[in-house]
This record gives structure tokens, sequence and C-alpha cells, in this order.
């Protein structure tokens, strides 16, 4: 569809479906295996389970790291879902 700006917009049923899944593996799926990569890192976490020096390497330097990129690819992704659907409404209110 043309919009009077002279704009073609077009949301196929295959895009719209796409939106959603994206937005539902993001606060979804996604969203459980980083819960459970962190649950499974707090075992790792406690020197009662696992110890040693490179344990303690573990503990007090690599996961708060990785920690970090998970929480940051998390808002990153949210934000893509935020957008996505805003698009999609621009997209819809267009036509």
């Amino acid at each position: 569809m043309t919009t009077g700006s002279g704009v073609t917009v077009r949301s196929t049923p295959q895009a719209s479906t796409a939106v959603d899944d994206l937005a539902g593996l993001i606060n979804g799926p996604l969203l459980t295996h980083f819960d459970g990569l962190r649950a499974t890192a707090r075992i790792l976490l406690e020197p009662e389970n696992w110890d040693g020096r490179t344990a303690s390497e573990f503990r007090m330097s690599i996961w708060p790291t990785y920690e970090r990129a998970l929480t940051d690819v998390h808002i990153q992704l949210d934000r893509l879902r935020v957008r996505l659907a805003e698009i999609q409404v621009d997209i819809q209110s267009a036509g």
C-alpha cells in the first residue's frame, strides 16, 4: 500500500507473525534460558560447591563479566521487541 506521502508500507501476515514470534521468544524461552544460566552459575559461585584457585577466579571475574553480558543482551533484545512493535503499529496505522 502507498501512503499519501508516496511511501510504500507493507506488513504481510507472515511479518506480523514474525514480530509476535520474536517478542514471544525474547520474553519467553530466551528469558527462561537466561534465568537458567544464572541459577546454574549460582551453584558454581558457592565455594561450598566449587572451590579452588580457578573456581575463585570464576566467581570474582569470569562469571560477573558473562552475567553482565547476559543482562546487556536481554536489555538490547527487549528494546528490539519494543521497537518492532512500534514499527508494526506505524505500518498498520499508515495503511
